[in-house]
């Protein structure tokens, strides 16, 4: 199955999730003050799930784009350009978005190797704008 350029340009599956709940942001004062300067690509891959999330904020603006995730090799740097990139399942995702999941809790499953970062220092910006959802 062939995936056209108009398919993958609806936000669907689990990026479609991450859309809906990021988005509000693009109307928040605060946001569009704080993050202004911001360029950074991040890439959300639930493993478990059949399209990844792509979060694009460029000065200001944040949106959300779906990218199939199978074959993984799909999902490299070169392709894509993400400046970070966080890999695990739907649930782990979710919990620790709703602070069901510590950053403490986090860490252990990053040792345990259930959850994959790159681009640490990119990713405490996704950790700043889950603070402004909050």
């Amino acid at each position: 199955m062939t995936i056209t350029k108009s398919e993958m340009k609806k936000v669907r599956g689990f990026a479609g999730l991450l859309n809906n709940v990021l988005n509000p942001l693009n109307e928040n004062e605060h946001f569009l003050s704080k993050f202004s300067d911001t360029k950074v690509n991040i890439l959300i891959n639930a493993w478990n799930a059949n399209f990844a999330a792509l979060i694009i904020i460029n000065e200001g603006k944040l949106r959300v784009e779906s990218i199939p995730n199978k074959p993984k090799d799909d999902l490299n740097q070169e392709k894509i350009g993400w400046d970070a990139y966080v890999e695990m399942d739907t649930q782990t995702f979710l919990a620790f978005a709703m602070k069901r999941l510590s950053l403490l809790g986090l860490t252990k499953k990053v040792i345990a190797r259930k959850v994959k970062l790159k681009g640490l220092f990119k990713l405490l910006i996704l950790m700043k704008i889950m603070k402004l959802l909050g």
